[in-house]
């Protein structure tokens, strides 16, 4: 059971990824200049970059379930609280250090931070939902 709340919690991050990045689709190419057809997505249609997220999604969620089972944390709004600082406590902090090594444009780390806070919020959630 304990995984398949695991599963979920990280299925449900990955959706709510792809609504964030839909709704900065515009910007994020534009200051990516990443190539893209006339309708918005990129030329490159590799299934790969997904995959490896949903993987990455699981382990995120495994952990945050770790630590709200040690730490006690229950319910939902205190769930969704806690995973929220995690993400911008912990995670956001560190796009925002490796942008700066990197000539990437700060809009793009910026989206990516919003997401690490959101899809943490959605896991802690469902973590201290359950």
């Amino acid at each position: 059971m304990e995984l398949m709340i695991v599963i979920a919690a990280a299925i449900l991050a990955w959706v709510v990824g792809a609504i964030w990045y839909r709704l900065n689709d515009r910007v994020y190419s534009n200051a990516s200049a990443l190539q893209v057809q006339n309708i918005g997505h990129p030329l490159s249609r590799s299934v790969t970059p997904y995959l490896l997220a949903g993987v990455a999604l699981v382990a995120i969620a495994a952990m945050i379930r770790i630590l709200y089972v040690r730490a006690g944390i229950d319910g939902v709004v205190p769930g969704l609280g806690w995973g929220g600082g995690i993400g911008a406590a912990i995670v956001a902090p560190w796009f925002f250090i490796t942008n700066t090594y990197s000539p990437r444009p700060m809009v793009m780390t910026l989206i990516d931070m919003g997401y690490a806070i959101l899809a943490c919020a959605v896991i802690g959630a469902i973590m201290g939902g359950v």
